[in-house]
């Protein structure tokens, strides 16, 4: 059995603040290279319109690139969440689940799980997401698994800021990475948002911390070995090549 997991405040009752602080736009690259690995592997099938499940979809940022030539649904913990996703992208299913043990009963073409895998916390649930993942699959479907980290990318103690504003609010945000224990499979992220009341000028501090899994490349790989897959690494533009972003990483594989 799962062990139940107490949501961090971004998925809970801050939910809300998703889409200021990762709009859509920002998921404009990684979609694009979904496609595009979705198109190459399907090239000189039968014409027909794919069906694509994300895993952990969040508010439906990537999916709403998507839907207009797929067939999307979404599958995330958290129902704020998806109550995000519906109003961005009222055509995709939404399906509340955990992605260590949610069953559709249906496959699909393709599954992709973003960060949302970073929340797996150790080799038996990255196991279990995957087990998800082949589970859905038709047969040569093709699965992308995208961890923000991998040990070889993480750099511990990695700052990032932004900010934006609204008609009432304006919100900064801070990240902070860093490796607790290096002996563990785990890192923390910590976010901090200040949020700025624009009518009575008064500012709220946040505090939200994130535990997430940190595996090698080798790891991943042989994971998704195990789970039935035909898995390869590929780097990716990450975005921006002059804003110094580093690739992406992705972990494809191929249902055998």
């Amino acid at each position: 059995m799962n062990t139940p997991r107490k949501s961090p405040r971004l998925y809970d009752d801050l939910a809300h603040l998703w889409p200021i602080l990762s709009p859509p736009e920002d998921y404009t690259t990684d979609a694009l290279t979904l496609r595009g690995l979705i198109e190459k592997h399907f090239a000189g099938s039968t014409d027909q319109r794919r069906s694509v499940l994300e895993l952990g979809a969040g508010g439906g940022h990537t999916l709403v690139h998507l839907a207009d030539d797929y067939d999307c649904t979404a599958v995330d913990l958290s129902e704020p969440m998806l109550a995000n996703c519906r109003r961005l992208v009222p055509e995709v299913q939404t399906v509340a689940g955990d992605m260590r043990s949610v069953r559709l009963g249906k496959t699909f073409d393709a599954v992709f799980i973003h960060d949302a895998v970073d929340y797996m916390l150790n080799e038996t649930e990255v196991r279990q997401a995957m087990e998800t993942a082949t589970a859905h699959l038709k047969p040569g479907g093709l699965c992308v698994i995208a961890p923000t980290y991998t040990r070889e990318t993480f750099i511990d103690g990695e700052v990032a800021d932004d900010g934006t504003a609204t008609d009432s609010q304006e919100l900064t945000y801070f990240s902070y990475v860093h490796d607790p224990d290096p002996a563990d499979d785990t890192f923390e992220m910590i976010l901090l948002y200040l949020i700025r009341e624009n009518q009575t000028r008064s500012v709220e501090v946040i505090e939200d911390r994130h535990t997430c899994g940190l595996f090698s490349n080798d790891q991943w790989l042989t994971w998704m070995g195990d789970a039935g897959f035909d898995a390869r690494h590929e780097e990716a533009d990450a975005g921006d090549p002059g804003a110094g972003e580093e690739p992406w990483t992705l972990f494809v594989g191929i249902k055998t």
